[in-house]
């Protein structure tokens, strides 16, 4: 049972990395202001990545694997 929810929890937060990714995009693409339209991309990177490094750490992958 613990690992379902550590499972949940896990897809939760990676999930949660992805809409902030994305909701900084949109205001990327919003914006007038050359600066915070970086800044903004920039951030979206780094919540994109930490998304996919979630994935691939996924609680319980690689258990099945033998890794």
């Amino acid at each position: 049972m613990a690992d379902s929810n550590d499972r949940r929890e896990h897809q939760k937060r990676e999930l949660e990395c992805l809409r902030l990714a994305s909701d900084l995009r949109q205001f990327a693409k919003e914006t007038l202001d050359p600066g915070l339209k970086e800044y903004c991309l920039l951030l979206a990177k780094q919540w994109s990545d930490q998304a996919d490094e979630m994935a691939r750490n996924e609680p319980g992958d690689g258990e099945d694997l033998g890794q």
